[in-house]
């Protein structure tokens, strides 16, 4: 009876030990999910913005109405294709992305900055073509 107990006591400790691990890597998932996710859907608001500049429409309203699942409003730069010669059009979309775990729980570890406070994507399309 005496031997049981003590096994309990040490499935408890050890639970104890490999709980804020697992916490950490199910967070991190989590996270990196969200990540692609954004990065994904700015990379497609980029594609559409380049798409809309080739064809004369405004851009940025194009990029931004794209990446309407985001938290926060991207910001759009982009340019327009001359109306002679065969030049290409970029449009790059940057958006600020929060880490909700593993910002806070890297912030611990001393060193640089590990994780990006932004994420940014660009498309290029040849104008006239």
């Amino acid at each position: 009876m005496i031997r049981r107990t003590r096994e309990r006591g040490a499935a408890a400790v050890e639970f104890a030990l490999i709980l804020p691990i697992l916490l950490v890597l199910i967070g991190g998932i989590v996270d990196f999910g969200r990540a692609f996710f954004a990065q994904v859907v700015i990379t497609n608001a980029a594609r559409e913005g380049a798409r809309a500049a080739v064809v004369g429409a405004d851009a940025s309203a194009r990029a931004a109405a794209a990446a309407s699942g985001l938290p926060s409003a991207p910001a759009v730069t982009s340019g327009s294709c001359p109306s002679t010669g065969s030049a290409q059009v970029t449009v790059t979309v940057v958006t600020p992305f929060d880490w909700i775990l593993l910002g806070p729980a890297l912030s611990l570890i001393p060193g640089p900055e590990l994780l990006p406070d932004q994420l940014t994507a660009s498309a290029t399309m040849q104008c006239g073509g």
